[in-house]
């Protein structure tokens, strides 16, 4: 009798535990799910992004006046869905003002003054692929401040997404690197990129170690860096190197403008889509931004040489094969 009352007992837990791990898989499955959607909502703005602010600053809209235009308003109106959501408390710094307003000045005032600087001199195909180097260039800052070197493989995939990216940026034509305009535009878009990868560490840092919200921490971030855009911008135009647009000018981009505010809000979902699946899937999605902007500017019309497609297949190859290294190095530490 004892030994039937076990046995029910252990069928009657081994029931609930099988039923408490299924709901747990589903909700950990819809968990990953909606982290997957705010990482492709991400992707298709920034895709979107690029071509807009290169038509805008082709219109006459310099980069520091583009910069001040896109995310003002893009900082205002992400802190007043933080008061809406979360309440005015939640707009408090913790004491951690000056690393919110540096770090933010980086990603935001970083990120945006040489994209829409460089993307004068390049190409917005130009500025996807460079952005696409981003899953390698966080590597390489994990490496720098955790002190451990990359393994053979990694090394491997850096030296051919570097090749591709060179492909790219020179069309082939090495021996005027150094003389194209475009050259200075894509250092000024490869340095945009290491600044979204320095404060992409830091709001992940922000959001795992505090357990604030992805919406918390751009707010905060971006509205103590909308501060430093509009500076940068004041100072560029006392100096000559920036003017204010002509009203023709934004007229003529007046679509670009609406691009590019709504896109400014998507740092809220790339900062979520980063929070549920971790750093390493979810920069992988970046690699889909080239992609976007290819396809939109194929219908604006834009060539693309055959080297510069090989260039970019060989840089995505390289980017995508490094983020299965990384996937399954980490399934075997766990």
């Amino acid at each position: 009798m004892h030994f039937y009352l076990r046995t029910a007992i252990k069928i009657k837990n081994f029931i609930l535990n099988q039923v408490i791990r299924f709901n747990d898989m589903k909700v950990s499955q819809l968990q990953n799910y909606k982290s997957i959607l705010y990482l492709l909502i991400t992707v298709a703005g920034w895709g979107i992004m690029y071509p807009a602010s290169k038509h805008a600053v082709s219109s006459g809209i310099d980069g520091y006046y583009l910069t001040c235009i896109r995310y003002v308003p893009g900082a205002l109106l992400v802190s007043l869905v933080l008061i809406i959501q979360e309440g005015k408390q939640s707009f408090r710094t913790e004491n951690k003002t000056l690393q919110f307003w540096f770090f933010g000045s980086i990603g935001f005032a970083g990120l945006n003054f040489f994209t829409f600087i460089g993307i004068g001199f390049s190409s917005a195909e130009h500025a996807t692929i460079i952005l696409a180097l981003m899953p390698l260039l966080s590597l390489i800052l994990f490496s720098i401040i955790h002190r451990i070197l990359p393994d053979f493989r990694t090394i491997i995939c850096m030296l051919l997404a570097f090749t591709g990216i060179v492909l790219v940026i020179t069309d082939g034509n090495f021996s005027h690197l150094l003389a194209s305009s475009s050259f200075i535009g894509d250092i000024l878009l490869l340095t945009a990129t290491v600044c979204w990868v320095i404060y992409t560490y830091f709001a992940n840092t922000m959001i795992s170690k505090y357990d604030w919200s992805a919406l918390r921490v751009t707010a905060l971030s971006s509205s103590l860096g909308m501060l430093t855009i509009i500076a940068i911008t004041i100072i560029a135009t006392l100096l000559g190197y920036a003017g204010r647009p002509e009203m023709k000018a934004i007229l003529a981009s007046r679509l670009d403008i609406f691009i590019l505010i709504i896109t400014a809000l998507v740092i809220i979902s790339w900062n979520a889509g980063i929070k549920g699946l971790g750093a390493v899937n979810g920069i992988l999605f970046v690699n889909l931004v080239p992609v976007i902007s290819s396809v939109i500017g194929i219908f604006q019309g834009h060539k693309i040489s055959v080297v510069e497609m090989c260039g970019m297949a060989i840089t995505l190859v390289a980017l995508v094969l490094n983020n299965i290294f990384m996937r399954n190095n980490q399934q075997t530490n766990d």
